[in-house]
């Protein structure tokens, strides 16, 4: 399998901060006690310099896509983030730009701003003006309805995800009629994972109904089944696990080679291989400098070792260290 390279790298994810302005109870910002995950989070924005400087220009112009799926933050917090998208979309006008958010920050005039430059925004709703904020902490109903309709009618594209609940449940045809009356183009729903985990650093596997926010209790709703968890707590066989099929690896498919850049500047493939420094990855890296894009550039990184590894254990090289977030969340 051809994997990803300097040479066909062709769709960016990049996080561009671990900011956020909300504080939503199952977000990987909170850990499964529910304080702050403080070492990880509020440290680092992706800025403009490093874009410029790390990301060469030729790459740009082969993009197909640049979008923003924070991991730790919420992408508006960035103070360069409509700076980025303007650099990329001067020098690559067909590249597809994307932002998933909460929509809770910034001014009318930004929203208008982003619109004309072109970039598609998901907007992570997950209620009405009675129930956002029981998951959306902090994030304020009118400011995000305010958001939206400033930038659908400057004519941005607009997409509305709703995370589904057992306090928001019954309002997703209201909500969906909503989202069509405003202008958006799609309304989506999901459910969370998070009510069935498993926690990398300590080995223990969560298996909850309720989790606490506060002076209340998030519930998972009665509509959730058993085929939308992602499976990374599954135990397989040994022999289903280290057979040598090829992973269906979602960063390289259908002529797709993307990379996740975090906000710290750690490159990986994509962002279902969590936290480097704590999950599987960790024992692929001797040396984290030499996949931060602070420290290396973007070739080296894409041709080292990290990489190769993971190449290996996604085309089922005999032998090959083969990481279980690329067996569950890809398939073979």
């Amino acid at each position: 399998m051809s994997f990803i390279t300097i040479d066909n790298l062709n769709v960016i994810n990049v996080e561009l901060t671990d900011y956020c302005n909300a504080a939503c109870p199952q977000c990987a910002r909170f850990k499964w006690d529910g304080s702050l995950n403080e070492e990880k989070v509020n440290k680092n924005h992706t800025t403009l310099e490093l874009i410029k400087d790390k990301i060469p220009i030729p790459v740009i112009k082969r993009l197909r896509t640049l979008y923003s799926v924070g991991t730790f933050g919420d992408p508006l917090m960035n103070p360069e983030t409509a700076d980025i998208y303007e650099y990329v979309g001067s020098h690559n006008p067909n590249c597809e730009l994307g932002i998933h958010t909460n929509g809770g920050g910034r001014s009318k005039e930004f929203w208008q701003h982003l619109a004309k430059i072109g970039v598609r925004v998901c907007f992570s709703i997950d209620g009405l003006e009675d129930t956002n904020h029981l998951y959306r902490r902090n994030v304020e109903w009118s400011k995000v309805m305010d958001n939206a309709d400033a930038f659908i009618k400057a004519g941005g594209k607009a997409d509305w995800k709703w995370l589904i609940f057992k306090h928001n449940e019954h309002q997703v045809e209201e909500a969906r009629t909503l989202a069509d009356k405003m202008g958006f183009d799609n309304f989506v729903t999901s459910y969370s994972d998070r009510w069935k985990e498993y926690n990398w650093v300590t080995g223990e596997v969560r298996d909850i109904d309720k989790f606490p926010a506060g002076d209340y209790f998030l519930e998972k709703p009665t509509s959730q089944e058993e085929k939308y968890y992602v499976p990374q707590s599954t135990k397989v066989s040994d022999v289903e696990f280290n057979n040598t099929s090829k992973i269906n690896c979602w960063a390289c498919t259908g002529g797709k080679y993307e990379i996740y850049l975090r906000a710290n500047g750690n490159v990986q493939p994509c962002c279902m291989l969590g936290e480097l420094e704590i999950h599987e990855s960790k024992e692929l890296i001797k040396d984290f400098d030499s996949i931060n894009l602070n420290k290396t550039s973007l070739e080296d990184i894409l041709n080292g070792e990290y990489f190769k590894l993971l190449q290996q254990g996604i085309d089922g090289m005999p032998g090959s260290h083969r990481l279980k977030n690329c067996f569950y969340s890809c398939g073979v």
